[in-house]
């Protein structure tokens, strides 16, 4: 998509070019944006993104990034933009040292125009401004489909598979939502629908929180913690420290990214989601269950999933992302009942969604030995 760029009284001057395809691309300092000026391209364009959010940017300056915000122009139109966290490599230390620093852009840069040519030019541009900051490697982890058009910009960019992973899984399964309730069934499998009806008449209800209203959205976020602490202690994934999470979800509810989902019976919450706005998508986040959730006999979760597509789709979403079938240990689509994880792709895959692999994340070093040394660092730490 083609947008104006909101650029009076920004001081729009470019970074020079440090040679290569960057030199055609103009870097326009977004950083003293409104919030909802950025938020309209980074996270409300068709493939925005939550975590490129003016939110998920000054949550990270809490913990000791400084957000950098960017819009990529390329022949005279903005193209990309890109929220990028910075930290020193190595703090209190004098000389050229000290100035050394780390860039990390979450699920960015995000494209105005989903073309190679934009993505190139998004590439370019954030190569530069790490080159520019001093910054010793920059990462980015886009949500482009691996082996697709633009996953290929990113070596044609410079950019290398990054020694670690960051995102928990590579994987997705997307829902593609439907103009009619009729046209969304008709992708439900047999089984689904069947416990879908059975979740209804064991008297589950699902309630979609109003994260506007503090009274409301208070009670039920530390209610949902809860929730998830609890689930990640069955099936041994991190879970934060719980002001930690507690402050995301607020911070993200609070800008209109998040929602907050929760199901149950007889007016017990039992089982719940956060969702996240992402472009075009509606994107799941987190999800937890109370230890007690006997969830196999409500099918809680089969009624919970089916409320918010039928949600998404009213508001306009174009698709739902019912997230991840894969982990670090057993990465990949399943294909089989040998994956740990082949359950959770039959329930996903029953609601009409179909898997997809994102590509993995990818650095660029401006500084090619420096990068070298940060590469083997980090294999040993």
């Amino acid at each position: 998509m083609s947008v104006s760029s909101p650029r009076p009284a920004l001081g729009a001057a470019p970074l020079p070019s440090v040679g290569g395809e960057a030199g055609s691309v103009r870097l326009v300092d977004a950083g003293n944006w409104e919030p909802a000026a950025w938020d309209a391209l980074a996270v409300h364009s068709d493939l925005g993104e939550a975590f490129q959010s003016h939110a998920w940017g000054e949550l990270k300056r809490g913990l000791g990034w400084t957000p950098l915000r960017y819009v990529m122009e390329s022949g005279g139109r903005p193209v990309a933009v890109a929220f990028v966290q910075e930290r020193p490599l190595l703090r209190r230390l004098p000389g050229p040292l000290g100035r050394l620093c780390l860039h990390y852009a979450p699920r960015g840069p995000v494209l105005l125009e989903a073309t190679p040519e934009a993505a190139l030019a998004a590439l370019a541009g954030i190569g530069r401004l790490a080159r520019a900051r001093r910054a010793i490697t920059v990462t980015v982890d886009p949500a482009w489909e691996e082996g697709g058009d633009l996953a290929a910009t990113l070596r044609r960019a410079g950019f290398r598979p990054a020694a670690r992973e960051i995102q928990v899984s590579r994987t997705a399964m997307i829902v593609p939502l439907q103009p009619t309730e009729a046209a969304q069934k008709a992708l439900l499998g047999h089984t689904t629908g069947y416990d879908i009806g059975k979740a209804r008449k064991a008297g589950v209800s699902v309630e979609r929180v109003d994260m506007a209203d503090p009274a409301a959205r208070e009670p039920a976020l530390a209610e949902f913690f809860e929730m998830y602490a609890a689930t990640g202690r069955r099936e041994g994934f991190l879970v934060r420290d719980r002001d930690y999470e507690l402050e995301q979800w607020r911070r993200l509810g609070e800008a209109g990214l998040a929602s907050l989902w929760m199901a149950g019976v007889g007016g017990a919450r039992q089982t719940g989601a956060v969702l996240l706005r992402s472009g075009s998508r509606l994107v799941y986040y987190v999800a937890g269950s109370r230890d007690d959730a006997d969830l196999h006999r409500t099918r809680a979760n089969h009624l919970l999933q089916w409320e918010i597509i039928r949600w998404a789709s009213e508001a306009g979403f174009s698709s739902y992302d019912m997230g991840g079938v894969d982990s670090h240990t057993a990465p990949g689509l399943p294909l089989d009942e040998t994956h740990p994880l082949w359950n959770l792709y039959l329930f996903k895959r029953r609601f009409g969604a179909a898997g997809t692999v994102i590509a993995p994340a990818h650095e660029y070093a401006p500084h090619a030995s420096l990068g070298v040394l940060w590469r083997l660092a980090r294999r040993f730490r």
